[in-house]
């Protein structure tokens, strides 16, 4: 049966893979389809694209979106995208331009406690992808404040910790009517993290279209109860590794959970009824 990984990250955001890298791992896992979600980011598509011509492995134009409701914050999937549709990528542009000030912003906070780290060595782990925490925690591995990613993030920059800083607002709604207006499938990312589930189902009525059942950190009853959410509420199933690389937050081998190809399917079968209706 071919399946398929649709939550894959690559150096275009804070994966260590790149893009061609993830594409020949997918291969050699088996799997027939990737769906490349990067976050605030499609930069690593079209290099995905074209290994995946080489390889005979379908990629799935995809993205990632952080966004906050009150004090939770929601990752928003989009599917099938295209790409490189102007308000998407202004969007992503800002978001990605304010990562950058974030990381600075920081650093600088890490200073003012004697932790001295480079924003550059943070720029050197980012690798010119989105940059995120995992890279100011990268640097802070590097200048020896920490033994690895995971502690690294415990003592400075969690939330409530003294490197952490706040992320420019960015609501589930706008992520969600951006990804509509590029062409895709909006959906959750793996929703047993965020807890209150009302968050998400609230977008339902405005476009939210898909669920990520399978994910590392779903349990089985977590994916018999978003089974039954999806039936329920007629909303797609999706799934995957959230795949980062090695020496990552939380690493899980690429294709670790797939789903069955079916899925893909039914995704781009969505896509093409609401193409035809607009």
């Amino acid at each position: 049966m071919p399946e398929a990984d649709l939550h894959v990250h690559t150096t275009a955001s804070d994966g260590k893979a790149s893009p061609s890298e993830v594409i020949r791992l997918a291969a050699a896992e088996g799997l027939c389809a990737v769906g490349i979600c990067d976050h605030d980011s499609t930069n690593g598509i079209d290099e995905a694209l074209e290994e995946g011509k080489k390889l005979g492995i379908e990629v799935i134009p995809g993205v990632e979106i952080n966004t906050d409701c009150g004090p939770t914050e929601l990752h928003i999937l989009g599917y099938f995208i295209d790409h490189r549709h102007p308000k998407l990528q202004d969007a992503l542009n800002w978001l990605r331009s304010s990562r950058e000030e974030r990381g600075r912003r920081m650093v600088e906070k890490l200073r003012q406690i004697g932790v001295h780290i480079e924003f550059d060595s943070v720029l050197r782990a980012s690798a010119g992808g989105a940059i995120g925490r995992p890279h100011v925690a990268a640097a802070l591995v590097e200048a020896g404040y920490a033994s690895d990613i995971n502690s690294a993030f415990g003592k400075y920059l969690v939330r409530g910790a003294p490197g952490y800083v706040e992320r420019v607002r960015f609501t589930p709604m706008e992520a969600v009517r951006l990804i509509l207006e590029a062409g895709g499938i909006p959906g959750i990312a793996h929703p047993a993290k965020i807890g209150n589930e009302n968050l998400w189902i609230d977008l339902i009525p405005h476009g939210l279209r898909c669920v990520e059942v399978y994910h590392p950190d779903h349990s089985v009853a977590d994916q018999r109860r978003y089974r039954r959410m999806a039936r329920e509420r007629g909303l797609l199933i999706t799934g995957g590794s959230d795949y980062h690389g090695p020496e990552s937050i939380r690493f899980c081998q690429i294709g670790q959970p797939r789903i069955p190809y079916e899925h893909v399917e039914a995704l781009r079968a969505a896509v093409e009824r609401r193409a035809k209706q607009t």
